[in-house]
């Protein structure tokens, strides 16, 4: 059964990114978008699980808890969690 990893990440830049045309004017539309999570697709085993979260946490800094109202995590646990692909 394939897994999907999803983490959540903190100090992430807002980035501007083009998101169509503006009919008005036909000039490019652009919005600013904040993009704290990633997601990796098709992992099949705990090992390959594991070596994905290590290249993330190379490249980026992974959310820790900080409010216990949450039902996965408890304050200071890395927010990350892995579920089932169709």
């Amino acid at each position: 059964m394939l897994k999907r990893l999803t983490v959540h990440l903190t100090n992430v830049k807002p980035v501007r990114e083009k998101v169509g045309t503006n009919p008005k004017d036909g000039k490019p539309a652009t919005r600013v978008v904040l993009n704290n999570t990633l997601s990796v697709h098709n992992l099949k085993s705990e090992l390959a699980i594991s070596t994905a979260l290590s290249d993330i946490r190379s490249s980026h800094t992974i959310a820790t808890c900080k409010t216990p109202k949450h039902s996965m995590w408890k304050v200071g646990d890395e927010m990350w969690y892995t579920s089932n692909e169709k």
